[in-house]
């Protein structure tokens, strides 16, 4: 199972690009991606191109399927649990949030080579499955420049030490884009964690390598190739490479996309609060998978909302001030969706926001301050909290 940090921005994306990727704010249908293939730059495509525009729809049945399985779910697709939770009841506007327009990328000019392989790497989410589940080649640099690696670097090992759950085993990567210049690197996502056909993956692969690799597609780090994060409990069977580590896969977009809105001071130490918070959830068997899709998503996305903030504001976690705090639930609040019928609806943003003033909340409050709490007592008032959590804020 794996846990992913946002789909609004691969649903902006989308859009822009012509992908149907339909929310539950946004149901009006949009062209498919070999419409947006043939409307790029015009020219002929090459024949083995056309063959893969061609094949796109299928390809991505597949992809959702084994991303299903694995625990993912990064399009907001409506789902069938119609009444999981009431839209009616929540304040959510469907406005973009500033980080999703921060990154979007300029798509008049792409040719229609560029446009495909954009596809395939929304897609397939190939950088982050790569880093999540594949060896990693050392050593780790954090952020397209390396600019993150000593925040990152300490702030994980602040939050092994916080938190009192075994996690040793547990590794922090990057997930660059540029890594997808690498046909190899391409060939094996494909092959071995999405069980295509070869033939076909090496067309794919070697055309996202070569297209990736010019100034328009940022030479393979536009940020929205890696604006995510992923939480892995490890355990996965992948063929070829025998059981899957436990790991926290960290994108550079996801660091670069909160900077260019000014929150890039705080946004890493956060978004890792959140994904170890993960792995506290899956070392104490915090999930709820009896839950319906979208419910079981919320319960756990939000906990972690709350796990981040009270390590972030603790006096033993990284003692952030009220600027920081109003700066990290301003980020939280940005990565809120409002796919109440997907599974992968993570909580509104006003819940969102709330989750991590929550855990600030339990941190600056619950004597002695200087004394970390088990984890399993900040989840059982987390537990105690989670009906006013997600109570109904409409208005009208």
């Amino acid at each position: 199972m794996r846990k992913r940090l946002i789909w609004p921005v691969v649903a902006a994306l989308g859009l822009t690009l012509g992908l149907a990727v339909p929310s539950a704010a946004t149901a009006a249908p949009s062209p498919g991606p070999v419409a947006l293939v043939q409307g790029a730059v015009p020219h002929k495509l090459d024949p083995k191109f056309q063959q893969l525009a061609d094949e796109l729809p299928a390809l991505r049945q597949r992809a959702e399927a084994v991303k299903a399985k694995l625990g993912l779910h990064d399009n907001p697709v409506q789902e069938a649990v119609l009444d999981a939770i009431d839209p009616t009841q929540y304040k959510c506007s469907d406005a973009t949030p500033p980080v999703v327009a921060a990154i979007l990328p300029d798509t008049t000019g792409w040719t229609q080579e560029q446009a495909l392989a954009v596809l395939h790497v929304l897609i397939f989410n190939m950088a982050l499955m790569d880093a999540a589940y594949l060896p990693q080649p050392g050593p780790y640099t954090f952020g397209s420049h390396g600019q993150y690696t000593h925040t990152v670097n300490r702030t994980f090992k602040d939050l092994q030490k916080f938190w009192d759950i075994p996690s040793r085993g547990v590794s922090v990567v990057p997930a660059h884009g540029r890594s997808m210049l690498n046909a190899e690197v391409n060939y094996r996502v494909f092959t071995v964690l999405y069980g295509l056909d070869p033939a076909q993956s090496r067309v794919s692969a070697d055309l996202v390598a070569h297209e990736l690799n010019s100034p328009a597609l940022g030479y393979g780090d536009l940020p929205i190739f890696t604006f995510n994060a992923y939480a892995t409990p490890g355990g996965e069977d992948i063929p070829g490479y025998g059981k899957s580590p436990k790991r926290i896969a960290f994108g550079d977009g996801v660091m670069e996309g909160f900077a260019r809105v000014g929150l890039g001071a705080v946004a890493p130490q956060a978004i890792l609060g959140h994904e170890f918070g993960h792995q506290v959830q899956f070392a104490d068997s915090l999930m709820r998978p009896e839950l319906p899709g979208p419910e079981a998503s919320r319960w756990a996305e939000l906990m972690a909302d709350s796990f981040s903030g009270y390590f972030l504001t603790h006096a033993r976690g990284e003692r952030m001030g009220l600027r920081e705090v109003r700066d990290f639930s301003q980020m939280f609040y940005q990565l809120g969706d409002c796919g109440f019928t997907a599974d992968g609806h993570h909580g509104t943003p006003n819940q969102r926001m709330k989750a991590s003033l929550w855990g600030y909340g339990v941190a600056v409050t619950i004597p002695p301050r200087n004394r970390v709490l088990p984890s399993l007592v900040v989840f059982h008032l987390f537990a105690a909290h989670y009906p006013r959590l997600i109570a109904p804020d409409a208005t009208s």
